[in-house]
């Protein structure tokens, strides 16, 4: 019988500490809001702070959000015009939306090889996951961050917070990004986590592929996509019914054209045209009442799945409250 080989623990990905003394904070607030002290288990400060798991689900899916190439330098995002969002999600670093993007700062202890070696460098499965997301998001900000200009627009702070930590210098950056590139294969990074093998993804895909793949990622996602962009009913109507008053303006307007149509000799004998016009009268009286139906039960769908989530939210924190009976002895 063939006694496993015992794997050794990787490597940190350079060898010069650069931050000697690592920020971390002090508390963390997980999925449901609920706030954890950091000191109590760093490993699982760790599995949050760098989770890209939400990606990782539908990751045979993420070539319909974005391409499998780096992320645009942080000034070619200033030449297109997008404001930069701070996050701390790693699921949300890289993703955009119309003129935004949103990126996740560097944190300080990714830059020091002690806590490489002591935190993300273990050799078990949670291990493994934690160093290909750490080396993954490092690898991100060698895409954002390659040119001097970008280290100063990332040092700044006066566009947007500071991505990258204050002590920092482009000599130590550039120093960082020479052991790195000897690390990873930049063509085909196969040791970061599969998350990083796209670059920019676009969160309207990323919300259509969390609706259409909801059997993996459970129901609640199929109303509320990947990235739930509305906190009031009010923002949920007005952003998605304004296309429904372009719509019904055209309606209004291919009606009026198509009276004057039957006012012609030529069209007022035509069965197709007067087929067409029947047609289009009907949908412009159907239309909107089936429309109205629709958002009516939309948002009473939208309502009970709120009010289920809010009430299990108060059990599970009632049941946490809920002191424990001590026996009688």
């Amino acid at each position: 019988m063939k006694m496993q080989q015992q794997r050794l623990p990787r490597s940190p990905p350079f060898k010069t500490t650069i931050i000697k003394i690592p920020s971390i904070p002090i508390i963390y607030h997980d999925e449901e809001y609920c706030y954890h002290g950091t000191t109590d288990n760093l490993q699982a400060f760790l599995n949050h702070d760098l989770d890209v798991s939400r990606l990782a689900s539908v990751q045979p899916h993420l070539w319909l959000a974005g391409r499998k190439m780096a992320a645009r330098p942080l000034h070619r995002q200033a030449m297109m015009n997008r404001q930069v969002i701070v996050v701390e999600q790693a699921d949300l670093h890289l993703t955009w939306q119309d003129t935004r993007i949103y990126i996740k700062p560097l944190p300080s202890y990714l830059l020091n090889r002690d806590f490489w070696r002591d935190n993300l460098c273990s050799n078990d499965s949670a291990g493994d996951k934690r160093y290909t997301n750490a080396l993954g998001f490092l690898l991100s900000y060698a895409w954002l961050v390659p040119y001097e200009c970008d280290f100063q627009m990332a040092m700044d702070g006066n566009q947007h917070p500071r991505l990258l930590p204050k002590d920092l210098t482009y000599e130590q950056w550039s120093g960082l990004l020479a052991e790195l590139v000897s690390v990873i294969d930049l063509r085909n990074p196969t040791d970061v986590s599969p998350r990083y093998h796209y670059g920019e993804l676009r969160i309207s895909r990323l919300n259509l592929i969390y609706r259409l793949a909801w059997g993996k990622v459970g129901m609640q996602h199929f109303l509320r996509g990947y990235l739930y962009g509305y906190h009031d009913y009010g923002t949920f109507l007005q952003r998605n019914l304004g296309w429904l008053v372009a719509a019904f303006a055209s309606v209004a307007t291919l009606l009026t054209a198509m009276q004057v149509g039957l006012a012609t000799d030529r069209l007022v004998h035509d069965r197709m045209f007067q087929d067409a016009c029947y047609g289009l009268a009907v949908f412009a009286i159907a239309g909107p009442v089936e429309l109205a139906g629709i958002i009516v039960l939309w948002i009473a769908v939208l309502f009970v799945n709120n009010l289920v989530v809010t009430l299990v939210h108060l059990a599970q924190v009632e049941r946490v409250k809920k002191p424990v009976a001590k026996p009688v002895v």
